[in-house]
């Protein structure tokens, strides 16, 4: 007697049972298949979820249905699955619809840290200020270039012009920015570089100060930023600080990135990643034994947190009191700094510190909270700043979740799609915190929605992984979060919406709204 149909599910006669079917169910637009299907028919059911989303949102989300629905319900719009918001609506049809250019391959290595900073440069013409771009390679080497709007080319360094990769059929336009160097920008340290943070880069904390005060604030806090060295065979892990209080030139000749940088410690260990706080006094690094605090003034160092496990991510919350560490183990934890902890080590110099780390095998430090955990290894933890209680994770399984730290025990959303099995990818966030990117193993870079978890981009813009991400701040921050794409714009193009970078074993791409 051969065994009924039932919908939604397909038998297996080896087994003797019914199985679930993950395709869309018989009646839809797409045929489900089944375990007696050849593998020819299963190739176009595996890669059409990818473009049934791509072709809904483009069905939905017309730009003039979405002006026509705002003229008449207001800035909340209401469809049969949920009520939404108008301008997080935009945001997701700009970010199904980017722009992506890539500059030269050997001149930018960018393929373990990657971070925008403000500077001076000192030019033909006087002094000016304008962003600069900080990349480190695995290959030991750290760079700083300038970063123009393409209409303007620079009579300093060499200048570097972008190219259109994605996508191929559209239209160049120029939005995005041009980069400028000279040989004086690039340092060889003596281990990869792991991470470049800037110091004080919280500037959503000056919601409350007058428009003067915040813009002198911000320009004091971004002139410092940190660098850390991964360590190797021969010497440990190194942090830096990469002090910009100083005009920058780009014309002269000499290595002058060098008298830039300061040694702050040194140690006898690996170190994966690092973080400082909103203030800009105290930083910690993620090794392999744990978490150190580290004391940016005066040097002085002290090991907060003991693990077995590798720290390999790292960010602290608005309050600068608690940092949020991505263990090897699948474990994110929230360390309170303010509790007193037994230190192992102390060193108060203004000199390079020398920190010695315990041979003995270390035990985990009892003095942590409640810790959440992924099904893998945690690479990348993301603090969202609109809301101190929140933070995504993502794990090298590719699991990315977002969770609540006052309910730690599940996460409250997940985001699908994602392709890793053993590489450190990061998270980033647009400034508005609507969005989060990610690159996969899979050479495919993906855009989620934060709020819904919906997958509005999904592409394989360059034959090469893209690990490191780096989405800058921009505009201002007075007016909250909800109102920042009406007064923030890119300083690259008065139009565009948003701009990315992203960092790759194959050079410098920049993704940027349409």
């Amino acid at each position: 007697m051969s065994p009924k149909d039932l919908p939604g599910f397909y038998f297996d006669p080896v087994k003797n049972r019914y199985f679930k079917n993950k395709c869309p169910l018989p009646g839809s637009k797409r045929p489900c298949t089944s375990s007696s299907t050849s593998s020819q028919s299963e190739e176009p059911c595996i890669s059409s979820p990818r473009h049934h989303i791509h072709v809904t949102r483009k069905k939905l989300m017309k730009p003039s249905k979405l002006i026509q629905s705002r003229e008449i319900n207001g800035r909340l719009l209401s469809s049969k699955e949920v009520v939404c918001n108008f301008q997080q609506e935009c945001q997701k049809v700009q970010a199904s619809q980017p722009e992506v250019w890539r500059y030269q391959r050997k001149s930018f290595v960018s393929d373990s840290a990657l971070e925008e900073i403000c500077g001076v440069v000192q030019t033909n013409q006087g002094l000016i200020e304008t962003n600069l771009l900080a990349m480190g390679g695995v290959c030991c080497l750290i760079s700083l270039h300038g970063i123009r709007n393409g209409s303007l080319e620079c009579d300093y360094g060499i200048n570097y012009s972008p190219e259109l990769v994605w996508p191929s059929q559209r239209a160049a336009h120029c939005g995005a920015p041009w980069l400028f160097s000279n040989s004086a920008t690039f340092v060889h340290l003596t281990s990869s570089v792991s991470c470049i943070r800037r110091i004080g880069m919280d500037i959503p904390n000056t919601v409350n100060v007058a428009p003067s005060t915040r813009q002198a604030l911000v320009k004091y806090l971004t002139t410092d930023n940190m660098v850390t060295s991964l360590g190797s065979s021969v010497s440990g892990g190194t942090v830096y600080v990469l002090n910009l209080n100083e005009p920058f030139s780009f014309s002269e000749n000499s290595p002058v990135l060098y008298r830039h940088i300061t040694k702050v410690c040194t140690c006898d260990c690996t170190i994966w990643t690092a973080d400082a706080s909103s203030n800009g006094t105290k930083a910690t690094i993620g090794t392999n034994f744990g978490v150190s605090l580290i004391n940016l003034e005066t040097g002085s160092s002290s090991l907060v947190y003991r693990s077995k496990s590798d720290v390999l991510a790292q960010q602290f919350d608005l309050s600068g009191n608690v940092v949020l560490c991505g263990v090897r183990n699948g474990a994110i934890i929230a360390i309170d700094l303010r509790n007193s902890m037994s230190k192992c080590f102390e060193i108060s110099s203004r000199a390079a510190s020398q920190m010695q780390y315990p041979h003995k095998k270390p035990r985990r430090n009892l003095n942590t909270s409640i810790a959440a955990f992924m099904s893998s290894a945690v690479c990348s933890v993301v603090q969202l700043q609109s809301d101190e209680n929140y933070f995504l994770g993502s794990s090298m399984d590719g699991s990315i979740k977002l969770f609540d730290r006052r309910f730690l025990n599940k996460a409250i959303q997940s985001y699908e799609g994602n392709v890793n099995s053993h590489s450190r990818l990061q998270l980033a966030c647009n400034p508005s915190e609507t969005l989060v990117l990610s690159g996969g193993e899979d050479c495919f870079v993906r855009i989620w929605s934060i709020k819904t978890s919906q997958l509005v981009f999904e592409e394989n813009i360059s034959n090469c992984i893209m690990p490191i991400v780096c989405w800058p701040y921009y505009g201002d921050f007075s007016y909250g979060y909800d109102q920042f794409f009406r007064h923030g714009e890119n300083p690259y193009q008065p139009t565009c919406s948003w701009g990315v970078w992203l960092g790759s074993y194959d050079g410098l791409f920049y993704m940027r709204g349409p």
